[in-house]
């Protein structure tokens, strides 16, 4: 049963025992030290602008949940079965937003503060994030939402030195306590990671840039391996059209090997990796039409043939009335 308890009055401030019951919070990124009373105006909840500086919620702090705080504070009391807001050593807020606002709004001079540092390897940002998105069990409570997450998850992997995995992105979600299905989180991580890539600019590729790449980058290929660049954002017309260059190399008794590498021509950076997810799999259907073709030829022997014209069209007017067969050579 949730258990509140009413204020003497409506300007009173909780005691720290009245949460003796519940446990301080452990966390991921953060180790709280303990709780206890701090007057209202030493927090610190602005930034250098004097902006409200809730930085876990895309749209800020909503006032319609403020009242709503406001309100059960006055009806109910105050709720001890959920964490009190969190305040860094620093007296920075970090969870509490709202709730911070409807004690400003009872006249409240003193309020029970959970007091967090950040553990050894993270930062301050990294603790806001953990607690501004996952610390939301006060009824009435507005938990974080996909923006929400999607906005930090942005911030975070800008701030990284180097792109973080889609892996990464979903753990950095599942890191953080939410009720999403994994779906939700896969799809904020690919959402994030597009954003990202839309940013960055992409290096234009030609047939003789990709050659000229692979030997700089594989410096022990011979003359007798033939490198094939695969323009993976072409049409289907030109994956057929590339099938027969591998045929041709194939052909080829002077070259024993073949390196293929896939490039991109005028494709964002956000689109790259559908375009060469696509691409591989043009890749793979004209793989399977080999295949069909190779059995075709396994149960037939030289019989059978992979091109074969059997009849010409009748194009010679006056003279050419129906198709042409095309006489067959040994």
């Amino acid at each position: 049963m949730t258990k509140f308890r009413k204020l003497p009055t409506a300007s009173s401030c909780p005691d720290v025992d009245w949460y003796e019951d519940l446990p301080l919070p452990e966390g991921r990124t953060f180790v709280c030290t303990g709780r206890q009373q701090i007057q209202i105006d030493q927090i610190k909840r602005t930034n250098t602008e004097g902006q409200i500086a809730n930085i876990a919620r895309q749209v800020g702090t909503i006032k319609e949940n403020v009242q709503e705080l406001e309100n059960s504070i006055k009806l109910n009391g105050v709720l001890l079965d959920a964490q009190p807001p969190f305040v860094g050593d620093n007296m920075q807020l970090q969870d509490g937003w709202s709730r911070l606002d409807a004690i400003l709004r009872l006249g409240v001079e003193y309020w029970v503060f959970n007091i967090v540092q950040p553990k050894k390897g993270f930062t301050w940002r990294d603790v806001s994030d953990e607690i501004g998105l996952g610390a939301n069990d006060h009824p009435p409570s507005r938990a974080a939402t996909r923006g929400d997450f999607t906005t930090r998850l942005a911030s975070w992997v800008a701030i990284q030195e180097k792109e973080p995995t889609q892996g990464q992105c979903v753990d950095w979600v599942n890191n953080i306590p939410h009720s999403f299905p994994q779906k939700i989180v896969t799809n904020i991580a690919e959402q994030v990671l597009r954003g990202e890539r839309a940013s960055k600019t992409v290096e234009s590729f030609e047939t003789k840039d990709v050659i000229k790449r692979v030997h700089e980058e594989i410096n022990t290929l011979t003359e007798s391996v033939d490198i094939i660049p695969f323009n993976m954002s072409g049409n289907s017309t030109y994956f057929t059209r590339a099938t027969f260059e591998v045929l041709r190399s194939i052909s080829n008794k002077n070259k024993d090997a073949r390196v293929s590498v896939g490039y991109t021509k005028g494709i964002p950076a956000n689109e790259i990796d559908a375009v060469r997810e696509a691409g591989l799999k043009n890749v793979q259907r004209i793989n399977d039409m080999f295949e069909a073709a190779f059995q075709l030829r396994s149960d037939k022997g030289k019989e059978f043939k992979l091109l074969d014209i059997d009849y010409m069209m009748p194009q010679v007017i006056d003279v050419e009335t129906s198709l042409i067969p095309v006489e067959k050579t040994e």
